[in-house]
């Protein structure tokens, strides 16, 4: 029983945590009063706030500090509700931990949690309720007993004696024998009606889990041939346009009108749009087939520092001062290295065409815990809000037609997730944007593929 009384007392804890969180200020500058409040309305627990979000370093930086499972923080700042789960806070034995998202009226979101020391589980109240539990099944048990002991004792005699006077006197006492069987009787009728309810009530749940599957199946499917369906519109628009180049200007060349150097120029151009659909199927391959290296390790550094020095001599980088710094020493990342080099140049790239040529990128590289994480930020324009959501989404791009292909982005997400990381974006409008490559740390170093 002091296991089901502590998941009651969890219970509680998240039902605390829910109504707290239903009196969160709109304003955030009135959280610090609101939470000093919820601290004194919970006595002997702990009330915490996680300022920070998903995806942000700090945020598992915190959670982790706080001892709660990253993966169920997360969780429960996207469902938004109420969540209890195991966790030690800065130290303490492990106990029950509610968390609950809160948001301001501005948007602002934070994760609230409210932790329950461990010695409250084995509290005087739960050792009265485990004592009254114990009197109630005692006295259920002795009430069974009586009932038994009264049956053999004297319910038994009676019934016999009362058989023999029937015998006596049929006329008077023979209707009244026959009632309990018929009682008995209604009630085996009842039970078996019962059961037939029950089962046409499995059968009805059955079929309607069976409906459910389907439908579940149904909307996958539809979603998946969206997903194709969008794939194939953005592979047609980007191979449309260098196609139609090629037709028209073979049918020019074809009428034998034009000079040897108009020849010379249109075949010229006939190859540019000859490579460019040439770039989008390979880039369309290499972003459908991502290949792992089993066992690959890429010196951070040195990966960073051969990229630099392979863009400084391009023109877009003329006017582009390009700042690293490297926190840690001999940092290494699970990932071939040139991998690693291709979603750097797609990023330094990106970073460059977006400030126009001109401006500052500082590229940040650091540990934390079992992870690589490497940050590249500029001081451009930013990404509007309404494009974050979709720059990894396959043939998507904000450059003009003809510049890029929009599968860039989205080549070095699919590369980080086959080894198992991820990236993200962060971006103010007029403020920059910052993307942050996270790979796994190797535990013991293997090789180093070139």
């Amino acid at each position: 029983m002091v296991p089901r009384l502590a998941l009651q007392r969890a219970e509680r804890l998240g039902w605390a945590a829910s109504a707290a969180a239903a009196g969160v200020p709109a304003d955030p500058a009135s959280w610090d009063a609101w939470l000093k409040r919820v601290q004194a309305a919970i006595p002997g627990a702990r009330v915490f706030l996680i300022r920070n979000e998903p995806g942000q370093p700090a945020f598992m930086t915190e959670v982790v500090a706080l001892g709660i499972d990253p993966d169920k923080a997360r969780e429960a700042f996207i469902e938004g509700g109420s969540m209890v789960t195991r966790g030690s806070l800065q130290g303490e034995a492990q106990t029950w931990v509610a968390l609950v998202r809160v948001v301001a009226a501005d948007g602002t979101k934070a994760l609230l949690g409210i932790c329950e020391p461990a010695h409250a589980a084995f509290e005087p109240a739960s050792v009265f309720g485990v004592w009254l539990v114990y009197a109630l099944v005692s006295f259920m048990l002795a009430f069974v007993a009586a009932l038994v002991l009264g049956h053999f004792l004297l319910a038994r005699p009676v019934r016999a004696a009362a058989t023999s006077v029937a015998r006596l006197v049929p006329n008077v006492v023979g209707p009244d024998i026959e009632l309990p069987r018929m009682a008995i009787g209604q009630v085996a009728t009842r039970v078996r009606e019962a059961e037939e309810r029950a089962d046409r009530l499995r059968r009805e749940l059955a079929r309607i889990r069976a409906d459910l599957k389907g439908a579940e199946a149904t909307l996958l499917r539809a979603e998946k041939l969206a997903s194709v369906g969008q794939l194939a519109a953005g592979i047609a628009h980007e191979v449309g346009n260098p196609v139609g180049i090629i037709l028209g200007m073979a049918e020019v060349i074809e009428t034998g009108t034009l000079s040897e150097e108009e020849t010379r120029q249109f075949a010229s151009q006939i190859r540019a749009a000859g490579m460019r659909v040439h770039s989008i199927i390979r880039d369309l391959l290499a972003f459908a087939r991502p290949a792992r290296d089993e066992g690959a390790v890429a010196n951070v550094a040195e990966v960073i520092a051969a990229t630099v020095k392979l863009l400084a001599p391009q023109k877009r980088f003329k006017g582009i001062e390009v700042n690293v710094e490297v926190r840690e020493a001999d940092l290494k990342a699970e990932i071939r290295p040139s991998q690693l080099q291709q979603i750097l140049v797609n990023l330094l790239l990106n970073a460059a065409d977006a400030m126009g040529g001109k401006g500052t990128v500082r590229v940040v590289a650091g540990a934390e815990e079992r992870w690589a994480l490497i940050s590249v930020s500029d001081n451009g324009p930013g990404i509007p809000e309404e494009d974050q959501s979709r720059i990894f989404d396959p043939f998507f791009t904000t450059k003009p037609p003809g510049e890029g292909t929009g599968l860039g982005l989205p080549i070095c997400a699919q590369i980080c997730e086959v080894y198992g990381g991820e990236i993200t974006v962060a971006s103010e409008p007029g403020k920059g944007a910052c993307f942050t490559v996270r790979l796994w740390r190797p535990t013991e170093v293997t090789k180093e593929p070139s």
